[in-house]
């Protein structure tokens, strides 16, 4: 968890984009610390609604709209006129690395100082 240690090459790979940094299980873990350190609880609610969309090949619009309902920021309209399961689980998936992203910056930052080799 907290302990983890990522080399620079790791760092500047989780650096990319947002989604590298959720699709590393190692580094979810660091990222969702970070946010409960930092005290940002709908930031965390966005990492587990992108964790429900990673982790399924189905789309139950119940679960997902109740998961929705606690993120701030999330646009649902566009979700609302996808027809296709892969299609509402990718823009899910999207939408959350864009709400994401805006603590992207700060979170490297955090991996530097904390947790590299």
């Amino acid at each position: 968890m907290a302990e983890a240690k990522f080399t620079p090459q790791q760092i500047e790979r989780f650096n990319d984009r947002i989604k590298n940094c959720l699709e590393d299980a190692q580094c979810r873990v660091v990222f969702e610390h970070y946010l409960r350190i930092s005290r940002k609880p709908v930031l965390y609610n966005a990492v587990k609604l992108w964790v429900a969309a990673n982790s399924t090949d189905s789309f139950d619009e119940d679960q997902f709209l109740d998961l929705i309902d606690e993120v701030d920021g999330f646009n649902e309209n566009p979700l609302l006129s996808l027809s296709e399961c892969e299609h509402k689980l990718a823009y899910v998936k999207m939408e959350t690395c864009r709400i994401l992203d805006k603590i992207h910056r700060l979170f490297i930052e955090y991996l530097n100082t904390h947790h590299r080799l």
